[in-house]
Order: structure tokens, then sequence, then C-alpha cells
């Protein structure tokens, strides 16, 4: 009965990834677009029940407290911008978690979505590296994304999505999409290397850790993808030493050292480098100031610039505090934090229980549900810098892997 208005819904839902690299104005109309049409399959009484889970109850709960915290701030309408309509990303798990449920072509839909992006992101960058990026001299290959420098991010968030949906839909590929698949993942770890975004590096490797875990792969195994990987790093730093500078050089040379208050170099121990730490001591001082409640959702990048930071360090004022935890400290204080830790409470208990069932019990690997929790995990991952956590295209790749993980824990018994 509602075939056609399900087919519309996961048209909106599958352009999403794609519309991320257009730009956050694109993302943010199929986004509405989507929730339009789930509010209308509501009216039609349709997935009215997935408004009762714990999830979007938490999450909603979380979403009122940020309004009223925007309102008790001293800058009201700049916080609003963030929390007012900040509803919409617990609305978007709730649509996708419903077309995994109620719309058997979505997973097929989905994959071949993301397949198209990955691919159309994969070209575009290898005739970037040969006819515009000079090995010698940029550090940094960002393609379609051109001057935001975001797609080593994008794709460690994306491409796990991408390899969710493989094994949701495998049985249903012929042996061509197969081959393309391992080339598109073999091309991206490469990508992300050539994009430098140290954060997206790191990230990249604990979430490849993670799965060695949650996949229990043996350790011959790991040596093998280990060596690997080695060597290809080794292979690019080779041929494009300005990477190799950037990762590894000036993230040495920013652990160790920093300005004083002349701009001179002093030798000194920082957290990832002078600038993060000025950041995270303005958000500690910040949250001590404003423990209960915080300054307010967007509002970071208007109370550093009061003389009482001043103090801290010559990059003590920034927009955000590039630390997820922090920022949920500084901004929301330690209300909104509570909300924040009840639901990585919740998925730590629910991945700690699973590889208790798979190495205590020796229960069956559940590849789907262990490639869930390996994205969330590396999502909030607390020790790297971050964007800010209320952007919305950020929100987006955030939220957009919790509908999966809901999905598996309720309605796939295994």
């Amino acid at each position: 009965m509602y075939q056609k208005t399900h087919y519309i819904l996961s048209l909106f839902i599958c352009l999403i990834p794609l519309s991320m690299v257009a730009g956050a104005a694109v993302m943010e109309f199929f986004i509405v677009s989507s929730c339009l049409v789930f509010f209308f399959l509501n009216y039609k009484k349709q997935g009215l029940d997935y408004y009762k889970n714990f999830f979007f109850i938490i999450f909603l709960t979380f979403n009122f407290y940020l309004i009223l915290s925007s309102l008790l701030s001293e800058n009201i309408l700049n916080s609003l911008r963030s929390t007012l309509f900040y509803f919409r990303f617990g609305i978007l798990v709730l649509i996708i978690w419903y077309l995994l449920d109620n719309f058997v072509k979505f997973k097929l839909l989905f994959f071949y979505s993301l397949q198209i992006t990955l691919l159309i992101i994969i070209l575009s960058s290898i005739v970037d590296f040969f006819l515009v990026y000079d090995h010698l001299k940029v550090d940094r290959l960002s393609g379609l994304f051109g001057k935001e420098k975001v797609q080593g991010s994008y794709l460690l968030r994306i491409t796990p999505l991408y390899i969710l949906t493989y094994f949701y839909t495998k049985q249903l590929l012929n042996n061509g999409i197969h081959f393309i698949f391992y080339s598109i993942l073999f091309l991206v770890f490469i990508l992300i290397i050539l994009s430098a975004e140290r954060s997206a590096i790191f990230l990249m490797f604990i979430g490849i850790f993670l799965a060695f875990i949650f996949l229990r792969t043996k350790i011959k195994r790991i040596f093998f993808y280990s060596l690997l990987s080695s060597l290809l790093i080794a292979m690019i730093f080779i041929l494009n030493p300005a990477v190799k500078t950037r990762v590894i050089d000036s993230t040495f040379n920013s652990f160790f050292s920093s300005h004083d208050a002349y701009y001179k170099y002093t030798k000194d121990i920082n957290l990832f480098s002078q600038g993060h730490q000025d950041h995270f001591k303005s958000a500690l001082l910040m949250f001590k100031k404003n423990y209960l409640i915080g300054v307010g959702v967007r509002n970071f990048r208007n109370e550093c610039k009061k003389d009482l930071y001043k103090e801290v360090g010559i990059y003590g004022c920034t927009t955000h505090p590039h630390n997820t935890y922090l920022q949920i400290l500084s901004e929301t204080g330690l209300i909104g934090f509570s909300f924040f830790i009840i639901f990585l409470s919740f998925i730590y208990i629910k991945a700690f229980k699973y590889l208790m069932n798979i190495y205590k019990n020796y229960e069956a690997i559940n590849i789907s549900r262990s490639v869930c929790f390996v994205i969330i995990l590396v999502n909030f991952f607390p020790l790297t810098p971050t964007g800010s956590f209320f952007n919305n295209w950020l929100s987006t790749l955030y939220f957009m892997p919790i509908p999966f993980l809901l999905y598996e824990l309720n309605n796939r018994k295994h």
C-alpha cells in the first residue's frame, strides 16, 4: 500500500551521502524532505511505534534541554540556530530504522547509493591527484571537498556504512560488484592517508584495531594486514613527501614545541598541539565557570572572547573546543553531558556483552553487528581532536550509523 512512499523516502535517504559532498544546504534539503515524508507516513499510522524506543526518548529529552540551555545563555539566537531543530537528527535515525524494518529493497538501494558516492569521490580524487596535486608541495588531497579539507573524515565515517550494507546484500551481488567493493576499500585507505587528516588517519587505525577484536581475527591475519598497511603507507610517504611531512614531522613538532607570549618557539610537551591544548584549557575553564548548564550550544566562540580566557594562551579562543566530550561539557554542562554518558553507557554495555558472548561463550560472530559497534565507537572515541559535535554536516555522519545498530539489537536475533 505504501510502496511508492517507501521508494520516495528511500530515495531521499540514499541521496544524503552524495549531497554531503555537494554541501550542507543540499544535505539539509534531503534530510528535511525525508522528515516530511516520514511525518506523512505517521499521519497514516505508519512508524509511530518507533517514537517509543529508549533512544528517541533520551534524544528528545536531550533536545528539549539543549533548547532550554540556549534560552538561558547569553547569546540566545546564536545558540538556538543549532538546537531548535536539532530533533531532525533523531527523526533521521527513526526513518532509517523504519526502512530497514519495513522496506526490503532499502538495503540494496542504500548500498548502491554509497557505492556510487564513493566511486565519484575516488575518480575525482584520481583526476585531482594526477592533474592538479603537487606531490612535493601540497600536503593534503581534498578532491571534491576543495578547501574544506574534510575528505578523510567523510571517508572514515561513510565507508563503514558501505561495508555494513555490503554484508546485508552480499548474496544479491555478482562477482563484478564484489571486485569493485574490495577495490573501493583499498583506494579509500589510500585516500584517507593522502588527505593527511591526522585525526582521520588515527581513527582509521583505531577502527581497524577494533574490527580485529570484534571479528575475532586470527593473529596471522592481523600480522599480514599490518605488514601490508605499513608497506603501503611507506610507499605513499616516499612518493608524497609533503604528506609525510604533515602526518609525521608536523605531528611530532606539535607535540613537543609551542609558542610563548612573544610567539617564540619553546620546548614543551603538548596534548596534540599547543593550539588544541589551549582550546581544551578554555573548555575546562568554561565548564568550571558554568558547570551545571554550560554556556549554550555554539557559544564557546563568544564566551572565549572574554578577558577571563586570555590567561589560557594565545590559541585559547576558537569556534569550538575541537573535542566532542569537552564541547558537550563546556556548552551544555553536567546536565547535557549526562545524556551523552547515558547513550555511551548503553553502547559500551551492549558492546561488552557482545564481546563476552563471542569470546567466552564462543557464539557465532555477527559481522554486521560487529561493524555497527566499530563505527559508533570510532565516531565517539574520546582521545582525538574532532570537529564541532553540533555542526549539521558532522552530526549527520554521527547519527547515520545509529539506526543500523538499533536495527541489529532490536530486530535481528542471532
